[in-house]
């Protein structure tokens, strides 16, 4: 017997390590994925905020708030999701903005349009109003 293990254990470890790559390397891209979607959803919320919070600026609209949330996007985001389906309405005392989209896996997932991000955010109207609106 020469070395440290007999000839049956050295196949033994790489059977072993064989077996269980592929199950590390699958735990791994999940991961990573789960922070990939993490990411996405939270620079899509970003912009939705950032879009009504804009939109809700006195002499400000629902265009500029469009604006706002496409910069956003594609400065946290790039082709990492598919494109924004965005809208915005605008009431009396609050401006909403809703997007969906849907995030590019990078596995292979049985999802046919990637993962599902869907966000709303809203905020209330600023206007000027004379003394401050005291009566």
């Amino acid at each position: 017997m020469h070395g440290c293990c007999p000839r049956g254990r050295s196949g033994q470890a790489l059977v072993e390590v064989a077996l269980v790559f592929p199950l590390l390397l699958v735990l791994s891209l999940g991961l990573l994925q789960v922070a990939l979607y993490a990411h996405a959803r939270d620079v899509v919320l970003t912009a939705a905020q950032e879009g009504a919070r804009l939109a809700a600026e006195d002499g400000r609209g629902v265009e500029d708030g469009y604006v706002r949330v496409d910069d956003i996007a594609r400065a946290g985001l790039g082709t990492l999701v598919n494109p924004l389906e965005t809208h915005g309405r605008m009431g009396a005392e609050s401006v909403e903005f809703t997007i969906d989209t849907s995030l590019r896996p990078i596995i292979p997932l049985p999802i046919r349009d990637g993962l599902p991000i869907h966000v709303r955010s809203s905020a209330s109207r600023e206007r000027f109003r004379a003394n401050g609106g005291a009566p």
